[in-house]
């Protein structure tokens, strides 16, 4: 993997270049301690847990390659709190050899942008062991062996985590967006100082879409199939219920979208295909116990959300704009309301779709008040780094969620993730270790060839898609034609004059001016 190359003043304060130290184990635990370890804490977007994992367990750019990389994460589910520890690539020159690195993903982005605003310790993964200036442990946890390089560890809001000032966030949108219904009691909105008081940077562009549980895609196929075949949605007579073909993805319109999610639509009934109802329409093997109209989607606070809420809604971009159904998750759902799932982490709502879709309550419980007459469709909002069995995206106006399609203009659910840092905190509490590492995670995760491999494992039917790099750093290709091998979006909500602001319609970045991008 070719490594970025540090800028002179960051390789200025690593010139120690140490020589990497082994991790020991004994008893089946990694052996660390402050004299060769970084403790490095970024919180915000769980759309990018998996994403930023990656960078660490696969890429060779920051864990030195060929290394283990040992993986902490909580015993909620896994997905709330993680933490990796490494020896870093000797490239960087770190005076301490070793990283271990907490990626808080509970609350959402909302967590990677207000805290590093206002300096506010909150909760990590517990490690033992690990102690830094400014860190301190409530109650007392233990991390246990699940493998050769993978520990759970307890961890729990109220009695056991660690605490303390992220060193700096990641949001699904630029911090901006958090306001309104974006943000929580805990957290004031975003205004103009304290955006002053930041270092923002966009790193790369994620497709985000539309899932929906499997028998609701079925259903949605059996309808569509049902359309006059000179209907722009009609899905033509080879197209099986169930097929996973790319010309065979049904299809929701904005409005439909938008009427679901801000609670229009109380019963699948409600939604009608030509001259019938959805439900009818379905094989009866995907019809569900319930006709509740379910949503799995994520707090106040969520940049997944805040995302949705600017593509669907204009929320919070116009004062006249809707905004999102709160949630509800009422335990009954023959009352005639809409059933909304407000959820921590992205992860949360994959199992919410799952378990609602097989009827079990295989993770968290999300369904274990509507088991007793089956299955349920749902309909969530999700990243495309995300899949399961149980769930399938679909097309968003006739259109598929693809990086080829974002990037020819004709797909519009993305942002531009972005990361950043309180300049107080960073020049004046962070060691120069530390800063040269969070410096060149960010860089990595903006990087077209990192995001190329990171984008191998999102392996949909109907294509490539994830994450492509922003061109305010980077170049289309010659040709102006996608180049999965290193993918840059033209597209951004940002101009040479201006920063990123999602509520912006995307235009070609103003380096990118050839005419040839603009043609599907």
């Amino acid at each position: 993997m070719k490594k970025l190359l540090l800028g002179a003043a960051i390789s200025a304060v690593m010139l120690s270049n140490a020589a990497n130290a082994a991790i020991p184990v004994v008893g089946g635990k990694p052996q660390f301690n402050a004299a060769n370890t970084n403790y490095v804490f970024l919180s915000g977007a769980s759309a990018a847990r998996k994403f930023i994992e990656r960078l660490f367990a696969d890429t060779g750019e920051i864990c030195d390659a060929g290394t283990t990389v040992f993986k902490y994460y909580d015993d909620i589910n896994g997905k709330k709190q993680n933490a990796y520890l490494c020896e870093l690539n000797p490239t960087l020159g770190a005076a301490k050899p070793n990283l271990l690195i907490f990626k808080r993903s509970e609350g959402g982005s909302l967590q990677g942008v207000g805290p590093v605003i206002a300096g506010t310790p909150i909760e990590f993964l517990q490690i033992p062991g690990v102690s830094r200036s400014g860190l301190s442990n409530v109650g007392t946890g233990n991390c246990t062996p699940q493998g050769s390089n993978e520990f759970k560890c307890d961890y729990n809001l109220s009695s056991i985590y660690s605490k303390i000032i992220p060193d700096f966030g990641v949001s699904d949108v630029d911090p901006s967006q958090f306001t309104g219904e974006n943000t929580t009691p805990d957290f004031s909105p975003v205004s103009a100082a304290d955006l002053a008081l930041l270092t923002v940077k966009p790193t790369a562009a994620l497709t985000f879409g539309i899932p929906v549980t499997t028998s609701l895609r079925n259903a949605l196929q059996a309808a569509q199939k049902t359309l006059d075949p000179t209907a722009e949605l009609y899905l033509g007579s080879d197209c099986a219920v169930g097929s996973e073909a790319k010309k065979c993805m049904p299809s929701l319109s904005k409005h439909q979208i938008a009427s679901i999610h801000t609670g229009k639509l109380k019963s699948w009934t409600d939604f009608r295909v030509g001259n019938s109802d959805l439900v009818s329409l379905a094989n009866a093997a995907d019809v569900p116990g319930n006709n509740r109209v379910h949503i799995c989607r994520r707090v106040k606070g969520s940049g997944t959300q805040a995302q949705h809420g600017i593509k669907f809604l204009s929320y919070p971009c116009a004062d006249v704009a809707t905004p999102p159904v709160p949630g509800n998750n009422i335990p009954n759902d023959n009352v005639p309301v809409t059933q909304v799932h407000a959820l921590s982490t992205s992860g949360d709502v994959t199992d919410c779709l799952n378990e609602l879709e097989t009827a079990t309550n295989a993770a968290n419980g999300f369904n274990n008040l509507y088991t007793a007459g089956g299955k349920r469709w749902a309909i969530g909002i999700q990243s495309l780094e995300k899949k399961s069995d149980h769930f399938r995206f679909v097309k968003v106006g006739g259109v598929a969620p693809t990086l080829e399609n974002v990037a020819n203009g004709t797909y519009t659910d993305w942002a531009e993730m972005t990361f950043q840092y309180n300049n107080d905190h960073f020049n004046m509490d962070l060691s120069s270790d530390v800063q040269a590492i969070v410096t060149n995670v960010i860089q990595s995760l903006g990087n077209p060839t990192v995001l190329a491999t990171l984008n191998a494992s999102f392996d949909h039917s109907f294509g490539a898609s994830g994450y492509l790099a922003v061109p305010q750093f980077n170049a289309v290709a010659a040709n102006a034609k996608l180049d999965l091998a290193a993918p840059v979006n033209p597209y951004s909500h940002g101009t040479s004059t201006a920063a990123i602001n999602n509520c912006r319609v995307p235009a070609i970045y103003d380096n990118q001016m050839n005419i040839d991008v603009l043609v599907p």
